[in-house]
């Protein structure tokens, strides 16, 4: 009786068996005393060498101490060449060696970094830098070795390792934030924020509608428009420039968009910005100009009542001629500069617009500054609070421990908002800080892949 006996091709050989325990374990050994005996004889000799024999020496030394780990190592593969899977061949033992030494380092200095970061001290404590320091060369070797059950652990543990390490580098060290404190001028004791309905912070690096001192109206249409009045006085004309008829003063700040002559020989000259009047008073030309929001009707009675300031309104400059006032009710002048006259502002304080409707929080330490120095008004207000009224602000004071804290609007804030936002205001969180403050500048590489793998 004939059996026939299928047959799919030549017979298949075994794949490679595991290696045996005691000979994983003198390989993996010896690749652990790279981090465990070399590096540690390196790092006590090399510093002396540089302190003795300077930098060269030092470079010299240090290139001497790669080659020589580098050349232990392909001795050490040579002789377990049975174990791992890259020592069948010359090139694969030299491939082993290089993997063994790059990835081992790396993860060698990623530890000291981790542990350090962690605050456990490996680095300084010999009895644990012994043991520990050639943990990474001996995992990446036993990645590299032969049965799937040895390689499968060693890379377990390398993948948790790595994934502790970069986790705690990832974290802020513990004084950090106040480096970052210091670095800004910073006093974590008057950081504070507050949040205001209907108010942004001019900046929103605390996030969250949080700020830590000025605040404009979120609406930009609820800011009231600037009212002023100019007086200035010029003596030289433009040449060729005329507008309905009348010259026109060079370097006056005169709107040349369109001009209507008027009744009296006034000429009216309103621009997108400014609107006004140019008046000839002996050889100079007096020009009286205002804000949009100043009325047309206003300019042109101050332009009728132009006079020479006097004394009393010019306080201690010296009369030149130059300068000339007028009558405009409702209205204080002040000396300007460039150009040199006059500018009337409302007596209420409430012609400069967008500072009448701004907010400004103060933190102080107490004790620091009398809240009632030069004010109108300082009276308490219940809830440990003083109102305070200045010339053009007005708000409350509170104490919180060691600092006061102040909230002053312009005079066109309501009062009941300037007093919720001084009991809301409260010290700035560490998180808020973070978000606030800028980071530090990387000083060294260890700073920089840090800042690295936050990033991530």
């Amino acid at each position: 009786m004939r059996t026939e006996i299928e047959n799919d091709g030549p017979p298949r050989s075994p794949g490679p068996a595991a290696a045996k325990p005691v000979p994983v374990l003198a390989h993996l050994a010896a690749a652990w005393a790279v981090g465990s005996v070399f590096l540690p004889t390196a790092g006590a000799v090399l510093p002396a060498m540089l302190f003795a024999g300077g930098e060269a020496v030092f470079l010299v030394l240090a290139a001497l101490g790669v080659a020589a780990i580098l050349g232990y190592l392909v001795i050490v593969i040579r002789a377990t060449r049975d174990v791992s899977v890259l020592g069948a061949t010359r090139g694969g033992r030299l491939l082993w060696a290089l993997l063994v030494m790059g990835p081992g380092t790396a993860g060698w200095a990623l530890g000291w970094a981790a542990t350090d970061a962690a605050g456990l001290g490996v680095s300084r404590d010999a009895a644990l830098a012994f043991p520990l320091g050639g943990v990474p060369y001996a995992l990446v070797a036993g990645v590299l070795v032969r049965g799937w059950r040895h390689r499968a652990v060693a890379l377990v543990l390398s993948v948790a390792l790595l994934a502790a390490g970069v986790a705690v580098l990832r974290q802020e060290p513990p004084d950090e934030l106040e480096a970052r404190l210091a670095a800004r001028s910073v006093h974590r004791e008057t950081a504070y924020v507050v949040a205001i309905p209907g108010y942004r912070p001019d900046d929103n690096a605390y996030g969250g509608g949080l700020g830590g001192s000025g605040f404009a109206p979120a609406n930009p249409a609820s800011v009231p428009p600037d009212r002023y009045i100019t007086i200035a006085a010029y003596d030289r004309l433009m040449v060729g420039e005329d507008m309905c008829g009348q010259p026109t003063a060079l370097d006056a700040h005169l709107p040349v968009g369109s001009c209507t002559a008027e009744p009296g020989g006034l000429v009216y000259r309103r621009g997108p910005v400014e609107h006004g009047y140019q008046v000839r008073v002996g050889r100079r030309y007096v020009a009286v100009v205002g804000s949009a929001a100043v009325g047309h009707a206003l300019l042109r009675s101050a332009a009728r009542s132009l006079r020479p300031a006097t004394a009393r309104e010019l306080g201690d400059q010296e009369q030149t001629g130059d300068y000339y006032a007028a009558k405009i009710p409702g209205y204080t002048p002040q000396l300007t500069g460039i150009p040199a006259g006059l500018i009337y502002t409302p007596a209420d304080h409430t012609g400069n617009g967008a500072q009448t409707v701004r907010i400004t929080m103060y933190v102080s330490y107490a004790g620091g500054e009398d809240v009632c120095f030069l004010t109108k008004e300082c009276t308490p207000a219940g809830s440990g609070l003083t109102y305070v009224r200045k010339e053009d602000t007005h708000g409350y004071a509170v104490r919180r421990g060691t600092v006061t804290v102040q909230v002053l609007g312009g005079l066109r804030v309501d009062a009941r908002l300037l007093r919720q936002a001084t009991l809301d205001a409260r010290p700035a969180t560490d998180d808020e800080l973070r978000r606030a403050l800028p980071p530090l500048e990387p000083s060294t590489g260890l700073d920089r892949f840090r800042r690295w793998l936050r990033a991530l």
